[in-house]
């Protein structure tokens, strides 16, 4: 039977679009669910109401070593959607713009460096994006690229961009 604890409902706006969200959760233990650590089971449920249109998207049923005592219904919700917002931000732009899950570098000093200069890149485009919007002009990679070579900047976008960089030779 669900009781408060087990179960949350929220309501908002997104996109333009009204948006539920529903949580069920139940306690499990990880031979129930054949996976290690796991102390429950949820299942989220979305309902969208864009235009007049009702769209449910399919169950999604998640697993978690959150105690139900530490982690209600509520909690893993919220968990939940907060995840998304730092995920379609800043890791979507390392993830699709500089593919950064494929990434190949295995050693831990390489994949720390390779890691800041993706960074660097991701901050640099955002800090342009916003500098581009205060001046209401059309913002796009390809200005962005042309402005900072102008700009005697090239050095630094070869470093960040090259697939196999070179040392520098000073001239």
């Amino acid at each position: 039977m669900p009781t408060a604890q087990n179960t949350a409902r929220t309501w908002e706006r997104n996109k333009s679009r009204k948006e539920t969200r529903r949580a069920r959760t139940q306690p499990v233990t990880p031979e129930q669910v054949c996976f290690p650590a796991a102390a429950q089971a949820m299942e989220l449920r979305r309902l969208v109401v864009e235009r007049g249109k009702k769209r449910e998207s399919p169950p999604l049923l998640l697993l978690t070593s959150a105690p139900p005592d530490r982690w209600n219904a509520r909690a893993l919700l919220r968990a939940r959607r907060d995840y998304w917002g730092i995920e379609s931000t800043f890791h979507q732009r390392l993830d699709t713009t500089l593919d950064e899950d494929r990434s190949r570098v295995r050693t831990p000093n390489a994949a720390h460096a390779l890691g800041l200069f993706r960074r660097l890149v991701v901050s640099v485009g955002h800090a342009w994006l916003e500098r581009a919007r205060q001046k209401k002009s059309r913002a796009s990679l390809r200005t962005m690229v042309t402005t900072l070579r102008a700009a005697g900047a090239r050095r630094a976008l070869d470093l960040v961009t090259a697939s196999a960089p070179q040392p520098w030779k000073h001239s």
